[in-house]
């Protein structure tokens, strides 16, 4: 791609020249760039904002599932991968669980490398248990942030001589005939454009959060790297399933997202509606409270639906915790506390759910490529791997596996990527909107605001927890009416541009989110249809999503698989005390 194609852009675009483009800047994308550099790519990332400090992989408070035989004795990776299948409601692609499971214990060894530290307990390594896996098998970052890893490997990029463009929003892929060849941004703090010829790109931009009322989602993860995926072309996949966290405390916290995390369930943690019942027995008779998350969330919203709620949520109940047990797995809750000398104890403690993670994404094959040449998908961009619902940690090691082995192909497929000039029209329109700036304040107008709280408003009630016929139809009626009113607004500065680009990408999202939830006539895992509560065999496959619209695809599975899980299932339907946390070398 020479200088001549920027030419029309004016004053405001220059070009840059890598073999792999990163898009994103998270724990996915620090391991696309790193593997990548290190298979012998140029790299350049470009980020929303800061590399390594932005986006739901920095605040992430949620550990690496990994089965390690070495440290625990009981598990493998058998087991690790029925309880994925079986908590994401048997639709999950199986090649991409596979390769979770087996490469997930290497990228752990090549994190410590990093110089990424977890929680230890008397020299010890130590394994968090979770409901939603049959072994304690969750090792969490030292400081239960996820900057304890993101931090490290942003180090290790910066040595490996990885360029970064921070403060960039790419806003569309550039394609020669059916390759992808690049990609246009603009800058987010400065009027200017930068093209990027790229021999292939991995997007790793994080999941779309921000479409719903309240998440644990930052303000930047807005489902940019699902939007420019569609725009090109791609199908995305799985798109009805989003995860909503069921236990971020509401009290004593209001503005401070504290999440309850998922082990205390199994030390005794129990949940109360204002009735006094402990109603997630309804849910799940064997598990209860340490359920997982799609039927913890979905028991909570019900009783705040049925008017069963207290102060919006529902009671957080600890007293059969040991105190010290409490502290470890909750640090968070008692950093806050206790300088205010505050007793977690004493005092009442309520959880709602969230909006959290996106099952769905980019439909890709193990190593990351989508139906694209020359593009690759990894961490909460690419979807499949967790079917219709993430047990809990098993988002980290996806980001490692899949943002190395996307890495690893991009950088070998990018010297035989052919040169080609790129399609003009997505420079021209990048041009366009900054030459009809005003004016370089980053701050948008208040328009732009409300119009992101209506979509936000009208996502929640739509495509939510619970869902209708009714209410997906109306969801997809408000996302097209946002979208024509976000077109008639005036984009004067750069702060209405990128608020401007963000709320295109959620209503083009949300949009394939609600069809796709629409097409699927059953209740699995993380979607629940009100009007259609079962669950239907007919219904084990894949729904797709394009340009076009929506389409099925069918799911490959191993014929042997049914014997292991109902050995499997069958073991863990055995009455047994909640599983003990593991100590281990």
């Amino acid at each position: 791609m020479g200088p001549g194609v920027t030419a029309s852009a004016g004053r405001f675009f220059r070009t840059v020249e890598t073999d792999v483009l990163v898009v994103g800047g998270g724990l996915a994308a620090l391991r696309a760039a790193i593997s990548a550099r290190q298979a012998g790519a140029r790299v350049l990332v470009a980020v929303k904002r800061l590399f390594g400090r932005s986006g739901s992989s920095a605040l992430t408070t949620g550990g690496y599932a990994a089965a390690l035989p070495a440290l625990n004795a009981h598990d493998d990776r058998h087991l690790h991968y029925v309880d994925t299948v079986v908590g994401g409601g048997y639709i999950n692609e199986r090649a991409l669980v596979h390769a979770l499971v087996d490469d997930a214990p290497a990228r752990l060894a090549e994190l410590w490398e990093f110089g990424a530290p977890f929680r230890k307990r008397d020299g010890r390594y130590h394994l968090s248990s979770s409901g939603d896996h049959s072994q304690a098998r969750v090792l969490v970052p030292e400081n239960m942030r996820g900057g304890d890893m993101t931090l490290p490997m942003r180090d290790i990029a910066s040595a490996l001589g990885i360029e970064v463009l921070e403060n960039c929003v790419i806003t569309d892929l550039l394609q020669n005939e059916d390759r992808v060849v690049g990609a246009v941004g603009i800058a987010r703090n400065r009027v200017e454009g930068i093209v990027i010829a790229a021999g292939a790109i991995v997007l790793a931009a994080g999941g779309a959060g921000r479409m719903f009322n309240i998440t644990s989602n930052p303000a930047d993860v807005c489902g940019g790297g699902f939007a420019l995926a569609l725009r090109a072309g791609a199908r995305l996949r799985d798109m009805e399933y989003s995860q909503f966290y069921p236990w971020r405390l509401i009290h004593p916290f209001k503005s401070t997202r504290v999440p309850i995390q998922p082990s205390t369930f199994s030390i005794g943690g129990r949940l109360y509606n204002s009735k006094g019942e402990r109603f997630m027995e309804v849910y799940d008779p064997v598990r209860k409270d340490a359920t997982t998350r799609d039927l913890s969330a979905r028991g909570i919203f019900e009783q705040i639906r049925a008017g069963h709620s207290v102060e919006g949520g529902v009671v957080l109940d600890v007293s059969g915790i040991p105190d010290d047990e409490f502290r470890y797995e909750n640090s968070k809750v008692v950093q806050l506390l206790d300088p205010k000398k505050i007793d977690y104890r004493a005092i009442k403690l309520i959880v709602a759910p969230e909006a959290h993670f996106f099952m769905g994404g980019v439909l890709i094959d193990d190593s990351g490529h989508c139906d694209l040449h020359g593009l690759y998908a990894a961490g909460e961009n690419a979807g499949g791997t967790h079917g219709g619902n993430r047990l809990n940690s098993n988002a980290v090691p996806e980001t490692q596996v899949f943002g190395h082995r996307a890495g690893v192909a991009a950088a070998r497929q990018a010297p035989a990527a052919r040169a080609g000039k790129p399609d003009p029209g997505p420079i021209a329109k990048a041009a366009a909107r900054l030459q009809a700036l005003r004016s370089d304040a980053t701050s948008p107008a208040p328009e732009f605001a409300a119009l992101h709280e209506q979509l936000k408003q009208a996502m929640t009630l739509g495509i939510g927890i619970v869902r209708t016929a009714k209410g997906l139809e109306r969801a997809i009626a408000d996302a097209a009416a946002i979208a024509d009113r976000l077109a008639g607004l005036p984009v004067q500065t750069l702060g209405d541009l990128t608020a401007a680009i963000e709320i295109e990408d959620l209503c083009a999202i949300g949009t394939a989110c609600a069809l796709s939830a629409l097409a699927r006539n059953e209740s699995r895992a993380a979607h629940y249809r009100d009007d259609f509560p079962k669950t239907d065999p007919a219904w084990v496959r894949t729904i797709t999503y394009d340009r076009n619209g929506v389409g099925a695809r069918p799911l490959v599975v191993d014929p042997n698989e049914q014997g292991l899980i109902a050995r499997h299932e069958a073991a863990r339907k055995a009455p047994a005390k909640p599983a003990e946390p593991e100590h281990v070398k």
